[in-house]
């Protein structure tokens, strides 16, 4: 029995170091609303210094169009390009790296509709 006390113990003390505070859920912020499409962010410590940055994008409803999100970056940290369309009404990016929620920077974008004739343009920052 002592030794079953033991192991129970030291179970107890891994799963609390696994974890360091680590969060389970994204901590969202409210939708923006955009004409084309809205946009929100969110934020999750991982742990050990660690922090995962959100940006979703969601196309508005009845939308036809089709709308390429490039140039998308987090500060200086750049990720690829995403589509909205439908058949494709979300997009997540996420950016994993040591700056905590409120010093991570601001997020930026171009949106262009994809046209084939014509293309219609909008950027986007965001904290």
């Amino acid at each position: 029995m002592k030794y079953f006390a033991i192991l129970l113990f030291a179970l107890s003390l891994e799963s609390t170091a696994a974890n360091q505070g680590a969060d389970r859920t994204i901590t969202w912020q409210p939708w923006q609303e955009g004409v084309e499409f809205r946009v929100r962010i969110g934020d999750r410590y991982l742990g050990h210094e660690q922090w995962e940055h959100y940006l979703g994008f969601e196309l508005q409803r009845p939308s036809t169009k089709k709308i390429k999100i490039s140039m998308i970056h987090l500060a200086m940290e750049a990720v690829t390009d995403v589509v909205i369309a439908p058949g494709r009404l979300y997009a997540i990016i996420k950016v994993t790296n040591s700056n905590m929620t409120a010093h991570k920077g601001h997020w930026g974008w171009i949106a262009k509709e994809m046209r084939s004739t014509n293309r219609l343009s909008s950027m986007g920052l965001i904290e």
